[in-house]
């Protein structure tokens, strides 16, 4: 079996600035409502961040919650990622 044999369409309509809403957290609502009843699991994302001196790192975390001041995920106080985001609160 191919890689390319387990691929799947992306349908939908090109991304179109005209066509998107200006602040980006009532686009993600949009995008968000579209796609809760065709993912498995639509609040699965990946959580990107990095050490003081740049070395990232990428995890799966589950979206909680989503506002105009961000997005809300749990995670341990005392693991790396929450490290991470102390020192570099950029994700």
């Amino acid at each position: 079996m191919s890689l390319a044999d387990i691929r799947r369409e992306y349908l939908g309509e090109p991304l179109s600035e005209s066509d998107s809403d200006p602040d980006p957290f009532r686009q993600f609502g949009r995008w968000f409502e579209q796609v809760r009843g065709l993912e498995v699991d639509p609040t699965a994302m990946a959580l990107a961040t990095a050490t003081r001196d740049g070395r990232p790192s990428v995890r799966n975390v589950l979206l909680k919650g989503f506002d105009d001041r961000g997005f809300v995920f749990y995670t341990n106080y005392d693991s790396r990622k929450a490290g991470e985001l102390a020192a570099n609160p950029r994700a």
